[in-house]
């Protein structure tokens, strides 16, 4: 038995943030120092080495959890799987849910459960759990769910 990707989603922010946006803003060297170089100068730097000339911010009124649920919808969607039938809901995440109005971190209960939640799974089966491992997180719960697929353990998970 082996793993295959059936479906995919993703949110992207509506929120767009432009190089501009930062001109107000200091830039600091590795000493802890402001560059002596203007804002303009910086912000053209960078973009010329990255190429981003915006990024994307989640808007105020949503958490780590209400986008991951609308991505896991999306590739529930895309699969055209049936949510109920999923064995595992793996989110991998840095910080919890940290609302704007309150930067303290929220990670209990565990993402994976509201998100299971929020797309209203009542199969009691489906286990829910946070890989909180920052960046390669995602990676690590497509390793996870290929090892728990190729044992029997489970048939979907939803990453």
């Amino acid at each position: 038995m082996y793993a295959v990707v059936k479906g995919t989603g993703s949110y992207i922010p509506t929120r767009t943030i432009t190089n501009e946006d930062f001109l107000n803003h200091t830039f600091f060297d590795s000493d802890g120092k402001p560059f002596e170089r203007s804002n303009k100068e910086i912000i053209q730097k960078l973009e010329e080495i990255t190429g981003i000339k915006e990024r994307r911010y989640v808007t105020d009124d949503l958490l780590a959890s209400d986008i991951a649920a609308r991505a896991g919808k999306q590739a529930i969607d895309d699969a055209g799987i049936d949510p109920e039938s999923l064995d595992y809901i793996i989110i991998a995440h840095n910080f919890g849910d940290i609302r704007a109005d309150n930067l303290k971190v929220d990670m209990v209960p565990a993402l994976a459960s509201r998100v299971k939640a929020k797309l209203e799974i009542d199969n009691p089966q489906c286990i829910a759990y946070d890989l909180p491992f920052g960046c390669p997180g995602w990676l690590q719960g497509m390793i996870q769910a290929n090892c728990f697929i190729k044992s029997g353990e489970a048939s979907r998970a939803l990453i």
